[in-house]
């Protein structure tokens, strides 16, 4: 561990036992418990070196993770620069709510609420050792007895053998979404056999920073091919970036990166875990989310666009007859090792953008008829090289042949183009 950062830990004045928790793994347990401190007062006084520390160190974040009520944080911190920024200013709400039912008990610890929607951090006390993993069936924010017209993603660490569960959900409002009033309530479902319920009513104190919005309506031209940029929504929690693709170019735009750089070449990247944005790239209107820089006041602030993977228009599918298990048709462009393993199954040996990182070759299917059939099952086998092996399962009844369109593919646009965000 950082030298130096156990220095800085030492000089905090906090009772030991807590020290103790966050330094263990480093100290190897050479040392033995003093006092304890709430959990509360720990989390607070931490909050500024774990936030400068937990990047450098793996093992602090490790370590740091144990500690009751801050381990939501600290999972976030390693992988999302905003909330390091929400943290440094005391932008999130401490509201301890607590729930019980059939035995267990639902917490919420700590709320974090912008125009964008709301990052709720929470515990979950099983009340004895989980078996399996305790999943939550259904999530719901509430005003005034209605749901809020919102999307939830669910984090789950895995908890088996463990009896308390920490994580957070993320809840994304719809867009234009309108607020009433500062009082909610957090509608929880298990998928228990006894599908246990919770009903937490919680309410912000602090007033709800409002968005910076940049209406943009600029064209970005990437090697022949358009992309139009609408607008920049900055919020605590994420920056929004809208996109429309024209339906005239002449090739098919299956994924890109974004970056937003400053004036002194900090960088802040798309979202990398949990919801990405609104929309498929294929509808031709679609967000995409990003880490935030809301707290920041930059000189000036670069959008760049880069590494745009797109196919040929009519070189973009796969033509596949389930019921003879023939390949009809294969772009030459495309190196894929297809097997049809059923008459609703294919299995795909597939290259990778990056090695260790999949994407699906593709999700949907188009029959003969022309009705879409989502897959209701995908899995895949990634290791330290560039390849996937994937399987997908589909429902009986659609017609043959069918058009398998091509989700993520490396096959790259030359350049990248960049767009200068008027902040100023």
């Amino acid at each position: 561990m950082n030298k130096e950062l156990l220095e800085k830990l030492e000089q905090i004045k906090v009772p030991k036992a807590a020290l103790q928790q966050a330094r263990l793994s480093a100290l190897k347990r050479r040392r033995k418990n003093r006092r304890t401190l709430q959990l509360m007062l720990v989390a607070a006084l931490f909050f500024f070196v774990l936030t400068a520390s937990i990047r450098l160190s793996p093992q602090i974040a490790t370590a740091a993770a144990k500690i009751p009520l801050l381990a939501p944080f600290v999972q976030m911190i390693t992988y999302d620069k905003g909330i390091e920024d929400i943290l440094a200013h005391e932008y999130a709400e401490d509201i301890v709510v607590e729930a019980e039912s059939n035995g267990k008990k639902l917490m919420i610890t700590s709320v974090v609420a912008d125009e964008s929607g709301l990052l709720i951090a929470y515990r979950f006390d099983n009340g004895e050792v989980m078996q399996q993993p305790v999943n939550f069936s259904e999530v719901k924010l509430l005003q005034n007895g209605e749901a809020l017209p919102a999307g939830v993603t669910m984090y789950f660490d895995g908890a088996e053998d463990k009896s308390i569960m920490e994580s957070t959900l993320d809840v994304i409002f719809v867009e234009n979404t309108v607020l009433n009033g500062n009082d909610f309530e957090l509608f929880v479902q298990l998928n228990d056999q006894l599908e246990t319920t919770f009903t937490l009513p919680f309410t912000l104190s602090k007033s709800v920073a409002q968005s910076k919005h940049y209406p943009l309506n600029e064209q970005l031209f990437i090697d022949g091919q358009e992309i139009y940029v609408n607008s920049i929504e900055i919020s605590p929690l994420r920056v929004e970036v809208s996109f429309t693709i024209p339906e005239t170019n002449t090739k098919r735009i299956l994924d890109f990166d974004l970056r937003l750089v400053d004036e002194v070449g900090e960088e802040w990247e798309t979202t990398r875990n949990g919801t990405t944005g609104y929309g498929g790239i294929s509808s031709g209107m679609f967000t995409r989310f990003m880490q935030s820089n809301y707290f920041r006041e930059p000189k000036s602030l670069t959008l760049i666009v880069e590494n745009v993977t797109a196919l040929e228009k009519g070189k973009d599918y796969i033509e596949v007859d389930f019921s003879q298990k023939q390949v009809l048709y294969m772009p030459e462009e495309l190196q894929v090792e297809l097997n049809i393993a059923s008459e609703i199954s294919i299995d795909a040996i597939h290259p990778l953008e990056k090695a260790g990182h999949g994407k699906p070759l593709f999700s949907t299917l188009i029959d003969a008829n022309g009705e879409e059939w989502y897959s209701t099952q995908s899995s895949s086998l990634i290791d330290d090289s560039k390849k996937s092996e994937s399987s997908y399962l589909f429902n009986k009844g659609f017609a043959n042949p069918v058009k398998m369109y091509i989700q993520h593919y490396p096959l790259y646009l030359n350049g990248s183009a960049e767009l200068e965000i008027p902040i100023r």
